[in-house]
């Protein structure tokens, strides 16, 4: 079992065509059972982004399944802030050309994949007392979790099992910041769903490790960004999730001489439901 997973392309001035092409080319290799890619597929949520992003999508779309779920940057947050306005046109410009539901399940056999919107823009299930949070931060309600949690269950015993989301889990090791409202219940929470992965992006650092909670575990897959946008200097990211009947596997691939390499991130853990 094989998942590519890309985040943060940014389609328009941040966006870096050479990084673009390297993901193609690794996914063109083949042997992929699917595809995730989590959010922040535009810079500003305009038109000309999206399209230029749904191409993208179109040609990877040739390769394996596709699962998307919308970033901060796809998300129109002008058109209701703090709730006032419209807020059925935050994703007006995702639903038209990335995909009109934005929080998806895919399966294939042997694999289930569900697909949580976190991006609010500036409504209340993503707002803290920050100002610096506004149209940042990221959320995820109780009855998300509780939708999720319904849909993992009617899962086969022993698909592997990932949840995509946008925000980062985990608190930025460069940035030094959260990415979702309430984070240690969030976390709390997504262990207890008995996920094998838990798919990220939005905080442009790579990052691959087992978290532990006493609810449960997960691997986290965070995905840097594929724009110019990088943190730190860093090189640009992608992370290739494998799997066996009893382990799972995440590594990050960088970009180096123009294409994806394996490196030396790597984090491996038991399936919650190997043996089952």
């Amino acid at each position: 079992m094989r998942v590519l997973h890309l985040s943060d392309i940014h389609c328009g001035h941040p966006f870096v065509g050479a990084h673009v092409d390297g993901a193609l080319a690794l996914a063109r290799a083949g042997g992929w059972n699917a595809i995730v890619v989590s959010g922040d597929f535009s810079q500003r949520a305009r038109e000309r982004e999206f399209r230029q992003a749904r191409e993208l999508l179109d040609a990877l779309r040739t390769f394996a399944p596709v699962l998307t779920v919308p970033g901060n940057h796809d998300t129109a947050w002008w058109h209701a802030p703090f709730g006032v306005g419209d807020a059925s046109r935050l994703h007006t410009g995702y639903r038209a050309w990335i995909n009109e539901d934005i929080e998806p399940v895919l399966r294939v056999p042997g694999l289930s994949i569900v697909g949580l919107n976190s991006s609010w823009g500036m409504l209340s299930a993503a707002l803290t007392w920050y100002p610096r949070d506004w149209r940042v931060k990221g959320g995820l309600t109780d009855a998300q979790l509780d939708r999720a949690a319904a849909q993992l269950a009617e899962s086969p015993a022993d698909d592997l099992r990932l949840l995509v989301v946008h925000h980062n889990v985990v608190r930025g090791n460069l940035s030094r910041r959260w990415g979702m409202k309430r984070p240690q219940l969030m976390l709390d929470r997504i262990a207890a769903l008995n996920v094998d992965v838990v798919c990220t992006g939005h905080d442009h650092e790579e990052r691959v490790e087992v978290v532990e909670r006493r609810t449960g575990r997960f691997v986290i897959s965070a995905a840097n960004t594929l724009s110019r946008r990088m943190r730190g200097r860093r090189a640009s990211a992608l992370n290739i999730i494998e799997a066996t009947a009893t382990d799972v596997t995440v590594s990050a691939w960088t970009f180096l001489d123009g294409a994806f390499i394996a490196g030396p991130a790597r984090a491996t853990m038991p399936r919650s439901h190997a043996g089952t």
